[in-house]
C-alpha cells in the first residue's frame, strides 16, 4: 500500500493568493492589527498557528480560545462570500482532478488530505473546484496547529491502522517540504515556490509524475 497525500491551498486549489488576503482581512477586523502575509516568517504555517503566534507576540494569551474562534468564523465568512460573488467557483490547479481520479482507480494506493487551512474553509475550497467528489479522508488545521502533527492525523484516518510502503506528500510551500522531512515522507512539490529536485508545475504532466511514484502504466 502506498499512501499518496495532498496539501491543497496552491497544491490543489488555486486559492493561495485570495485566501492569503482574506485571513490577513481576518485578524485585521477581530484583533485590530495589521499582519503580513510572508507565512515563512512563522514557526507553524497553519491557520491556527499564525493565529496563536500572533496571540502570543502580542501578549493576548488570555483571550487565546475567544480569538482563536472570533478570527475563523469571520475567515469562513469572508471566503464564503468571495466565492458567492465567483457562483461557487475556484480554478484546480490544473490536472489535479484527473490525477485524484486516476490515483483512487489504484487499488494499491490510499489518499490523504493534510493541510494547514481550517477545516470548514478547506470544504468550502475543495467544493468549489468540484473536487470533493473525491472519498479522500481529510486533517486540517482544525485538527492541530502543528502542519507534522496534522498529516499524521491524516496518515491514521487514510490507513487506518496499516502499514504504508511508501509515502509521499504534494505541497506548493517550503513548510510542505520540512513537515516531509521530518517525518520520512518523499516530497514533490508543485509549482514554484520551493526549490527540490522532484517539481512540476501542475499535475498535467500525470505520466512522469506517475512514474515518479513507481506507478506507471494505466490503472
Amino acid at each position: 500500500m502506498q499512501l499518496i497525500m495532498f496539501d491543497i491551498d496552491g497544491t490543489l486549489v488555486d486559492s493561495h493568493e485570495f485566501d492569503s488576503e482574506l485571513y490577513v482581512q481576518a485578524v485585521r477586523e477581530v484583533l485590530g492589527m495589521k499582519i503580513g502575509d510572508d507565512w515563512s516568517a512563522y514557526r507553524n504555517v497553519t491557520d491556527g498557528g499564525i493565529l496563536d503566534e500572533i496571540i502570543d507576540n502580542a501578549g493576548l494569551k488570555a483571550d487565546r480560545l475567544r480569538f482563536h474562534s472570533e478570527v475563523k468564523t469571520v475567515f469562513a465568512e469572508l471566503v464564503s462570500q468571495y466565492l458567492n460573488e465567483r457562483e461557487g467557483r475556484l480554478p484546480q490547479i490544473d490536472g489535479a482532478g484527473a490525477f485524484l481520479a486516476e490515483l483512487e482507480s489504484r487499488p494499491e494506493v490510499s489518499m490523504a488530505l493534510a493541510t494547514g487551512g481550517w477545516e470548514e474553509t478547506a470544504r468550502m475550497k475543495l467544493r468549489a473546484a468540484g473536487l470533493d467528489r473525491y472519498s479522500v479522508p481529510l486533517a486540517s488545521g482544525s485538527d492541530a496547529l502543528t502542519r507534522a502533527e496534522i498529516m499524521q492525523i491524516a496518515e491514521k484516518r487514510a490507513l487506518g491502522g496499516r502499514k504504508a510502503s511508501r509515502r509521499t506528500y504534494f505541497g506548493d510551500g517550503i513548510w510542505d517540504k520540512r513537515a516531509s522531512g521530518e517525518l520520512g515522507y518523499d516530497f514533490i512539490a508543485i509549482g514554484d515556490k520551493v526549490q527540490h529536485h522532484a517539481r512540476y508545475p501542475n499535475f498535467r504532466r500525470s505520466a512522469a509524475i506517475l512514474a515518479h511514484l513507481g506507478l506507471n502504466g494505466a490503472s
